[in-house]
């Protein structure tokens, strides 16, 4: 069923009516379906370096909130602090914005008011002035920067460098992000500044602020401290520039630069001086050939130094998670969101950049540990899925949100929940006013009413009553993991031995892996031919899971005879 340019699943029950799928709404332009992650297919259509000269390169989105820039103070500032050493805080609420927050294009749930702010006109004008149609995309650069300033004088030379200039893209514009360094850094002329106060160390905020005060159609992340060789534009803005639901990341290079000239080409100093790269991310590059065989799990190979995307994609999904207050986490948490929302992720070995210092793996032992820790922790508060969260504490969005439909058998829902509860801890289960009121809701993760699905992965819709062990369960749900996974996965028995409602219905389970729907949808309203062909389904039958007998007992569940 479509309605109103959205997809909906239906079903029967006291959440009776469509169960809403949001994620980036409006079609990207150039939409190339694809199937999976096979951004090469998209690379393969494009001709040459330049994007399709009849490709509408003015999309449409609805508004959104504008970035509000802290002011900056002009109180005396603290003293400088290795930003690697930013204590841990909590986030304000008042001072830092979630995305989940954020007005999603799509979101039915949200209308706020976009906000006011300092850019909030150079912002709004880079969402709705029409850019150029075909040829090369207009960039802007932006680079984070804190107390570095001989560092950020070197990457802005080698931005000076850049080759492609009318062929990958058609001109480039620079912002430095400053966040919160005790004085102003020094830019050249052309070089726009922007500043924000010193409330700790906040990249993915200082990132969101250089964004909002460009108007490129293609974003290019660079820290201060990592300087790109002369190729670097061209390689990381060709997918972005043909794809738009693409996240790339560049190639880390580690070299000490510290006494080498500002001046000096990166491209011959950098390996004249190389230090060990991480080994772990380059095997991973190389066992995913570059992320064309990514997953779920594979935002963890993305980081924010070498990065870029479409500003599309971009505003669309809400920039960073300005709640990230100390080193790390926020490139990985909006790789993910990217994932979630059905964009693709790529890695570009060709785009060099130079970062001066070691590894973090070359730090201090004692003190990796526990910054690892923190982050890898923040992280696990923000996202769901494998790999991604805890599977014990309940930290992170619920992973699956689970529907049960209303005019099942009371006993069966109370042993069927009980059962994928115990399986699947991190599940959140809306149920009927009816089986909520004697389920008693003493049990945080039952919810009365419609689900809001904006930080959902995966939908479960129980269609009938079962139960089985925690194996059973999982096995679900890892049929929607994987490279080239289906996006929805029906789970039933053999009609007439017990599976069936006795109207030839089997099925009793069915997980949407919303990821799917959500690039679906957009494709769908790009006018895109074949597009449900490129999305599985399947059926799955045998596993360890079996209705709940009519005739069953709570009482003979609990204690095990029946």
């Amino acid at each position: 069923m479509v309605t109103g340019g959205r997809r909906a699943a239906q079903r029967t029950g006291p959440l009776a009516g469509p169960v809403d799928l949001p994620g980036l709404e409006v079609a990207p332009p150039g939409v190339l379906p694809v199937p999976g992650n096979r951004w090469d297919l998209a690379l393969a259509a494009a001709p040459g370096d330049a994007r399709d000269p009849g490709r509408d390169r003015d999309p449409v989105l609805d508004p959104a909130p504008v970035l509000d820039p802290a002011p900056v103070c002009d109180r005396d500032r603290a003293p400088a602090r290795d930003r690697d050493h930013a204590p841990v805080r909590d986030p304000d609420p008042a001072e830092a914005r979630n995305p989940a927050d954020a007005r999603d294009p799509a979101d039915a749930y949200d209308s706020a008011p976009a906000r006011s702010g300092t850019h909030s006109g150079t912002h709004a004008d880079a969402r709705t002035d029409a850019p150029a149609r075909g040829g090369p995309p207009s960039v802007t650069v932006v680079v984070t920067h804190f107390e570095q300033p001989r560092e950020l004088a070197r990457t802005l030379h080698a931005l000076t460098r850049q080759t492609g200039a009318g062929t990958t893209w058609r001109d480039v514009e620079v912002v430095v992000a400053d966040d919160g360094s005790r004085e102003p850094p020094a830019v050249p002329d052309g070089v726009r500044l922007v500043r924000q106060a010193d409330r700790g160390f906040r990249a993915g905020a200082a990132r969101n602020l250089g964004a909002a005060a460009g108007r490129g159609e293609v974003l290019v992340f660079l820290d201060a401290d990592t300087t790109p060789e002369p190729g670097f534009l061209t390689a990381m803005v060709r997918l972005p520039a043909c794809c738009p639901e693409a996240l790339v990341v560049g190639r880390r290079r580690h070299a000490d630069l510290a006494a080498t000239d500002p001046a000096a080409p990166v491209e011959q100093v950098g390996p004249q001086r190389e230090l060990p790269a991480p080994a772990w991310l380059d095997d991973a590059y190389t066992a995913s050939r570059d992320l064309l065989d990514a997953d779920e799990r594979s935002y963890r190979f993305v980081i924010a130094a070498v990065l870029a995307c479409s500003r599309w994609l971009f505003e669309g999904l809400g920039g960073f998670d300005e709640t990230f207050r100390a080193y790390g986490g926020e490139d990985w948490e909006l790789a993910a969101r990217v994932w979630r929302h059905g964009g693709l992720l790529a890695h570009a070995p060709d785009a060099v950049a130079w970062h001066d210092g070691p590894d973090w793996a070359g730090r201090d032992e004692v003190e990796r540990r526990a910054r690892k820790l923190d982050e890898t922790l923040a992280v696990a508060r923000r996202l769901d899925g494998p790999g991604a969260t805890t599977t014990g504490l309940r930290l992170g969005p619920p992973d699956p949100v689970v529907v049960v439909a209303e005019g099942l058998d009371p006993t069966g829902v109370a042993v069927c929940v009980d059962s994928l509860l115990a399986a699947l801890p991190r599940a959140r289960v809306h149920l009927s006013r009816a089986d909520h009121a004697r389920l008693g809701g003493a049990d945080d993760r039952l919810r009365l009413g419609r689900p809001d699905l904006r930080t959902a992965s995966r939908l479960l819709e129980v269609r009938r009553p079962v139960r089985g062990p925690a194996a059973g369960w999982r096995a679900v749900l890892d049929a929607v993991g994987g490279v080239d996974a289906p996006g929805v996965v029906r789970v039933g028995g053999e009609v007439g031995s017990g599976g069936g409602t006795g109207d030839g219905a089997a099925e009793w389970l069915r997980l949407t892996d919303l990821r799917t729907v959500r690039r679906r949808r957009r494709w769908a309203r790009a006018g895109a031919e074949g597009v449900d062909a490129l999305f599985g389904e399947t059926t799955l039958t045998g596993l360890d899971l079996r209705p709940v007998a009519p005739d069953a007992s709570f009482e003979s569940y609990l204690g095990g005879w029946g």
